[in-house]
């Protein structure tokens, strides 16, 4: 499958978002590792080297925003795509996000699991 050993890093506090965006990704052939918290998601990328993250933004100990400005300024993880992956309005984060280099904001209502596949893999294609 082309998106075998296609590492996405998924960090999220809710259990159920992580289980479903996980299982629906690894159907697509992807592999996924998970976070429940952004200090624990922010080793894991240090760690682990992702291909892309996916990350909320509303979460304990570290918000989505902490997290993403701590991965930007880290050398071995400012380069890895970050899609922030939230229930908040565009209005609400778009903007913040954007001076962060995010590489996209996506609503989660607004994105069927397959359509995200598919943001992962243009994303992906351009590395």
């Amino acid at each position: 499958m082309q998106n075998e050993h296609i590492k996405i890093l998924i960090i999220d506090d809710e259990e159920s978002v992580l289980e479903m965006y996980k299982m629906k990704l690894e159907m697509e052939g992807f592999e996924v590792q998970t976070a429940a918290d952004g200090e624990r998601g922010i080793e894991m990328a240090k760690k682990e080297k992702p291909k892309v993250i996916l990350l909320d933004i509303i979460m304990p100990k570290l918000n989505g925003f902490d997290v993403l400005k701590i991965l930007k300024e880290n050398k071995e993880t400012q380069n890895i795509p970050v899609f922030l992956l939230t229930n908040l309005p565009k209005e609400a984060g778009e903007k913040k996000s954007k001076e962060l280099d995010m590489a996209g904001y996506l609503v989660k209502a607004e994105y069927e699991p397959a359509a995200l596949a598919n943001i992962i893999k243009s994303a992906t294609a351009r590395k």
